[in-house]
């Protein structure tokens, strides 16, 4: 069980760090592009939108993994908390004699 906690944070924290790197990595292009969006250029415009999109998109993902993570991990712990339970109780019914 501890190991199977230990797996599901770390798992999250490189989540959290692809989240962080996704958002720098857009937040970079927002910059290299703003002069020319500024300027009015149609295409830089355009360019600017499909990153938008993108990082809309993938933040998205992001999202839903991380949300699939946290419920796949939740019912591998009831899984194990019903087997942990099944054993003590079949413990408790073995004769000590």
């Amino acid at each position: 069980m501890d190991e199977l906690k230990r797996d599901q944070k770390k798992i999250e924290m490189n989540l959290q760090d692809l989240q962080e790197e996704l958002r720098r990595g857009y937040h970079t292009l927002a910059m290299l592009n703003e002069d020319v969006v500024r300027d009015g250029n149609s295409e830089g415009l355009r360019i600017q939108r499909r990153n938008e999109e993108q990082e809309r998109f993938f933040v998205r993902q992001l999202r839903e993994a991380e949300d699939n993570l946290t419920n796949s991990y939740a019912e591998q712990r009831k899984i194990l908390d019903k087997e942990t339970e099944e054993l003590y109780k079949k413990r408790g019914e073995i004769p000590w004699d």
